[in-house]
């Protein structure tokens, strides 16, 4: 088959999870034989095209063209991030004005205004925000979600859709590259904490920046700062103390040395759909805290330990005792994690495209 993925314009210069997501998908479907081809937002598609594959239901207005055009087979992984928990402490006044989907209307303006992304097609400013996911999924023909927390937030606002979506769904996790799972550490890790991603307001670093400059806690934050987010990253670097140490966006190669150096890998955020960062840290034998929020109760459940993070006692209390002892009785064997690479998600994927 000859595959298109198609992404966010920013996908390169604003690395994520989802960069991840669409590279590893792409070199697997490849080792399976297929062409397959990275498209951002903007780019004109390659010819001769079987499947156009498109991640990111949150940001329709770099769809819509492409499936209007498109004659053959769409497929969306939703990547759904619900932005409110952040969105509210950002914005309180403007979110209780406007809602989720209409802030989500907005930033994508704002993007485009400052030039930090490209303008939206007319059918986006014509539809808006929630109308706009609503025909991306109706044009779809599989819906892949990572969590079947995912499938029911997009139910939610999507209710003359349901059975379309139910019906065109596909639960489809994301993978993990083989050396964090095919990988023998000698050295007992002798650094503390560790964060890794994007530095945003969603990502909720700060919290934890707090936390370990207050009790002299180590701690390594690896990311760049939001280019349309630069207020975060000064908050974060202004309230870090003599035990943070800052480090920008790193390869893969150079996350998998840093994780095998620390103990414990806390993933914050106010959201997330499917952390990987979290699943290569347990892979490695690293404790994972995650904040009890969805989708990471589904999706972290059986490799980390979930800690109600608006109770700072309790958490500070379990990351306390995972920097002291060694990895939790929640950790999984190698063999286990084998059936997370991203060759057999590929196989998924394959599956789903036929």
């Amino acid at each position: 088959m000859n595959i298109g993925l198609l992404a966010r314009k920013t996908l390169h210069s604003q690395p994520g999870g989802d960069t991840v997501q669409v590279k590893q998908s792409a070199a697997a479907l490849k080792r399976l034989g297929h062409t397959c081809s990275i498209i951002t937002s903007g780019m004109a598609l390659p010819r001769d095209l079987d499947v156009l594959h498109f991640f990111n239901l949150g940001r329709p207005s770099d769809v819509l063209y492409y499936f209007k055009k498109f004659p053959g087979k769409k497929i969306i992984s939703t990547v759904y991030v619900d932005y409110s928990m952040a969105d509210k402490i950002r914005y309180p006044r403007l979110f209780r004005l406007l809602g989720s989907h209409r802030i989500e209307f907005l930033k994508t303006i704002t993007r485009a205004l400052n030039g930090s992304d490209k303008w939206p097609c007319f059918d986006y400013l014509r539809l808006g925000q929630k109308r706009s996911m609503q025909r991306v999924l109706n044009q779809s023909n599989v819906v892949i979600t990572s969590s079947r927390s995912e499938l029911t937030r997009i139910l939610q606002w999507s209710t003359n859709l349901d059975n379309s979506v139910i019906d065109k769904h596909q639960l489809i996790p994301l993978g993990l590259d083989d050396s964090f799972i095919f990988n023998d550490q000698d050295a007992e890790p002798n650094q503390g904490i560790l964060l890794v991603g994007r530095i945003e307001y969603l990502k909720n670093q700060l919290q934890v920046i707090q936390w370990a400059t207050k009790h002299n806690l180590p701690l390594t934050v690896v990311g760049d700062a939001n280019a349309n987010q630069p207020n975060y990253y000064k908050q974060c670097t202004e309230f870090a103390g003599d035990h943070v140490n800052f480090i920008p966006h790193q390869s893969r190669k150079n996350v998998l040395k840093l994780m095998q150096a620390h103990r414990l890998l806390i993933v914050p955020s106010f959201f997330e759909t499917y952390s990987i960062v979290a699943w290569e840290a347990a892979a490695l034998g690293l404790n994972v805290i995650a904040n009890d929020v969805p989708d990471m109760h589904e999706t972290l459940a059986d490799i980390s330990q979930l800690c109600d993070f608006t109770n700072e006692e309790s958490t500070l209390k379990t990351i306390s005792n995972n920097l002291l002892y060694g990895p939790s009785q929640q950790q999984k064997s190698q063999a286990w994690f084998e059936n997370y690479t991203w060759d057999a998600i590929g196989l998924q994927l394959e599956k789903a495209y036929q």
